[in-house]
């Protein structure tokens, strides 16, 4: 086998799990080699089987061959099924996809492969979920595939009957068999949903054609009218029912019939063409007596080649009596719910997590009744952006119209021929996924009808809303190239998230050639003109606005450089750019100083003010004076003067138009300072005097050592500051930490941490000596190595000043930008300083004590849980004598506390041994 010789007794195993998967040398050697080589610098825990599994999925991944005679056709998975793979090494799915991920970590796996996990985990969550609502439908269409109480296993060459059973077994085979036509539907729930509609119209429509009367389920409210008349016939040309399964099951009418018409129909004759199904040249007839046991036999032989030649999941792993065990559901769960166990999983893909400073946009939000699906929830955003755009038009209305054509005559076909210009670009890289791209072309033009109708939609609001005010110069917006580019973009963006395309951020910016950089500036604006989008699509937008603030913005490439270069690469504070005063005393340099937000100012800015950069030169003129206020089309900003630290309560700064550079720079610094804030409040880090060093720190690396951030990411600097300061301030806290703690966010991912750059992308920049190595190429290594390589050395001197030991009575600590959001993070909270008692988020980790702990969970735990825990907050304290009582005449009676009953002696007993427990750490 190639098998180098081990004295592991485990070495004979994996030589037999080899021959049971038929894999060849080299793919063998390559698993077996980094295995070991993985169990020699890591603590490898569970069976090893169950890591060999996944040391052998990736040395099959990095083999992808052309087939014999084929030279276009790929073979990825070197032609080994994952399912056989699982099966072997006893590993249910959902496990094998968690270990992936941290094997992925241990070997530093390349991103094009960690790519591939994630595909394979969303295109398991997406047959999951639609699985599950297959049943149903099936059920409602069918006789009850559960009344037939025994399945005989039919071999190769015994004829295959259609029964109820099989019908079943077929519907969803023939449905995974064409969604694997189409890469594009693999990962997208809501056109998958529409296939499956489809399919089921389809194999329902040859049913009543065949005249399989015994499979109809009677109370189906799609049959025919007259189908228990006795004059009744068979149809003899297909019906369609879309519309009625569309209305009953959460579908959208319009996409389903688009997928039926361009997707279903066309991969079925092409079965058909190729003789790989029986039909007739109507794409019928595939259920007849005479065809029926052929196309059993040959649907699932198809699907077999595919699963092999592309190394994914056997998507009929659902119809297995074993279900439940190979996937990895718990015991309880049935097979119809394994959803649910998605949905208890940590990463759930259709559970889209709040942004840290999304908190303060959101409504309060709706109950979300236990009939809630992934499905129906995806079907109901696109309904509301169709409610959203109801009677509007993809070209600009009259009063539109009117508008442009007092700035311009031609201004109205100019911004036409720029959004046509963007349309076309988007078309060409949406049809460019996989091969069938003129199938994809009816779906591009259609997300591209909807976007073009959002757009000008939003631009009429947003100029509506500007020309409020007769100050502001409306013109400025409505001629601004960047203005039209970014909002089109956010609408195609909106328009993909809501149809759950795979597509996902920066996508639409690279397909139409637009920097994140500029993208940021439309999303705060559309987020507040438009009040209807849905929880899920603010969501979305903010996570977007941080993704290009925290990282893509700081790419070499991005335009922000050139921008700081044209500033005299002068970084601003904070406080010199927020729209905000300063609160706090002026007596010292270290007093707790917050920076408070102030909303209102800059919701009147105009919005072109996000574009227009001021003046090249433009002075810094600082005056001390009494409360700025907003004028005319100007924001101007306060200011904290470095006075040796003395900071009024209310102080004022420059008459100044801080332009797009200015408001970046504050939305970055508010980003910085919230997940600053929650980190601080998950490490127990509550002295606000540190955390204003770990805040001037960071300000000083920004400002001081911009290049910090080229081409890295906000949370690597985040983390290694805090580091930094805990050090030097004596707080014994470990980076491992930070990273955990870290990893609550809900923007966290794994290759922050894992991969950092080291050397520059850049080749005008000098390479980086590490370790007396020079490096000349980009390199990345961990967060803890970068912190150790390049982040202290640059930044250690400046840290020093903040030390315990040092005296400084010069320093100045900027004041800590006071966050308007919530902080709610996952970790558990202590109620009370006096009572060992913590509150936490259900899906956080429990709270680890040597004893046991109380616990009470919402709507789950019993009565008597919730009584022992109130037991411990109602417990009798001695109440402490009044100092005037010693004045009095006489002795002090002596109060009698009444003796608690025995179980609330026993729960005090147990509250002084764990709050000793606690005070010894």
């Amino acid at each position: 086998m190639g098998v180098p010789v081990d004295e592991d007794i485990y070495n004979s195993k994996y030589v037999e799990l080899c021959k049971g998967l038929n894999l060849d040398k080299n793919a063998a050697s390559r698993a077996w080699e980094t295995y070991l080589a993985v169990r020699e610098n890591y603590s490898l825990d569970g069976d090893p089987s169950h890591w060999l599994a996944c040391a052998i999925y990736v040395a099959c991944r990095n083999v992808t061959e052309h087939t014999v005679g084929d030279s276009e056709t790929l073979i990825e998975g070197n032609l080994v099924s994952l399912t056989r793979l699982l099966r072997l090494c006893n590993i249910s799915l959902i496990n094998f996809i968690g270990k992936s991920k941290k094997w992925a970590d241990m070997i530093n796996m390349p991103p094009e492969l960690r790519r591939k996990i994630d595909k394979l985990e969303k295109n398991f969550a997406v047959s999951m979920v639609i699985f599950k609502k297959f049943q149903p439908i099936f059920e409602a269409m069918f006789n009850n595939t559960k009344d037939e109480q025994t399945k005989v296993r039919c071999s190769k060459k015994q004829k295959v009957t259609c029964s109820s059973s099989k019908l079943f077994e077929f519907c969803w085979t023939l449905f995974v068999v064409a969604k694997s036509e189409f890469p594009d539907l693999s990962e997208n729930l809501v056109n998958s949903y529409h296939l499956l509609l489809a399919c089921c119209d389809y194999v329902y429509t040859n049913v009543l054609m065949a005249d399989l009367r015994y499979l109809l389920n009677k109370s189906f409210g799609g049959l025919p009218n007259d189908f228990e008349a006795n004059s009744y016939v068979p149809p003899s040309k297909p019906i369609c029912i879309i519309d009625y399964l569309c209305q009953h099951y959460d579908g959208i009418t319009t996409d389903a019939k688009v997928i039926k018409e361009y997707f279903w129909k066309t991969n079925l004759k092409k079965l058909i063409e190729r003789k790989v199904l029986k039909g007739d040249p109507d794409l019928n007839l595939l259920l007849d007596i005479i065809n029926f046991d052929f196309n059993y036999k040959a649907i699932n032989k198809r699907y077999e080649q595919y699963v092999l030649s592309v190394g994914e999941f056997d998507e009929r792993i659902f119809l297995s009596d074993n279900a439940n065990n190979e996937i990895g559901a718990s015991n309880e769960c049935s097979t119809e719910d394994l959803a649910k166990e998605m949905k208890n999983q940590k990463n759930n893909l259709f559970n889209h997590q709040t942004p840290l400073t999304g908190r303060n946009h959101l409504k309060p939000k709706i109950d979300t009744s236990n009939e809630s699906t992934p499905v129906k929830n995806a079907s109901e955003m696109v309904f509301k952006i169709q409610s959203i755009l109801l009677d509007c038009l993809p070209f600009p209305s009259d009063k539109l119209y009117s508008l442009l054509k007092s700035c311009s005559e031609t201004l109205k076909c100019d911004i036409e021929d720029l959004i046509n210009t963007l349309g076309n670009k988007f078309c060409a890289q949406y049809c460019q996924i996989d091969h069938n791209s003129a199938l994809h072309n009816d779906f591009a033009e259609k997300r591209l009808t909807i976007a073009k109708t959002w757009f000008y939609k939003l631009f009429e609001n947003i100029i509506a809303k500007e020309a409020k005010n007769p100050k502001y110069d409306i013109k400025l917006l409505i001629c601004h190239t960047v203005f039209h580019e970014t909002l089109f973009a956010c609408c195609l963006e909106m328009v993909l998230f809501s149809y759950n395309t795979q597509r996902a951020f920066p996508w639409v910016l690279n397909a139409l050639q637009i920097h994140p950089y500029h993208f940021y500036k439309v999303i705060e604006v559309i987020v507040r003109v438009e009040d209807k989008l849905p929880r899920d699509m603010i969501k979305h937008l903010i996570s977007v606005e941080e993704q290009v603030l925290d990282s893509l913005s700081w790419q070499s490439e991005s335009p922000l450089w050139d921008l700081i270069e044209k500033n005299n690469k002068r970084i601003p504070h904070y406080d010199e750019i927020a729209l905000t005063n300063v609160v706090g005393s002026s007596s010292m340099s270290n007093i707790n100083q917050k920076i408070e937000n102030s909303r209102f100012p800059h919701k009147e800015s105009p919005v072109s003010d996000r574009f227009i950069s001021p003046a090249p030169g433009q002075p810094n003129v600082i005056r001390l004076g009494k409360q700025i206020t907003m004028n005319e089309n100007r924001q101007y900003f306060s200011a904290t003067t470095k006075n040796n630290g003395v900071s009024p309560s209310s102080l004022t700064g420059p008459l100044k138009k801080i332009g797009t550079l200015g408001l970046f720079f504050r939305k970055f610094y508010y980003l910085a300072s919230v997940r600053m804030q929650d980190l601080c409040y998950q490490l127990s880090i509550s002295d606000e005097d540190l955390m204003r060093k770990i805040w001037t720190c960071f300000e000083h690396v920004i400002i001081e050592h911009t290049n910090m951030m080229r081409d890295r990411h906000l949370d690597q600097i985040l983390m290694c500051t805090i580091y930094i300061i805990c050090r030097v301030v004596n707080l014994n806290l470990s980076f491992q930490a930070i990273m955990k703690c870290y990893r609550n966010q809900p923007q966290s991912a794994s290759h922050i941490y894992r991969s950092v750059l080291i050397s520059p992308r850049n080749p005008s920049q000098e390479p980086v000596e590490i370790e007396g190595v020079r490096q000349d190429k980009e390199q990345r290594i961990d967060l803890i190595k970068f912190y150790n390589t390049i982040f202290v050395q640059v930044v250690k001197d400046n840290a020093l000043k903040y030390s315990t030991n040092t005296i400084n009575d010069n320093l100045t600590l900027s004041p800590l930008p006071n966050t308007k959001t919530q902080l709610q993070s996952p970790t558990m909270r202590r109620v009370n300083d006096r009572l060992p008692i913590f509150i936490r988020r259900l899906e956080a980790s429990p709270i680890k004590s040597p004893i046991k702990p109380l616990s009470y969970c919402i709507n789950q735990s019993p009565k008597k849980d919730l009584e022992n825990i109130n037991m411990i907050t109602m417990r009798s304290i001695t109440k402490k004598r009044n100092i005037n009582e010693e004045h009095k005449d006489g002795p002090i009676p002596k109060q009698k506390t009444p003796s608690p009953p025995v179980i609330t002696k026993r729960l005090q007993g147990l509250l002084e041994e764990r709050m000793e427990h606690n005070t010894d750490k």
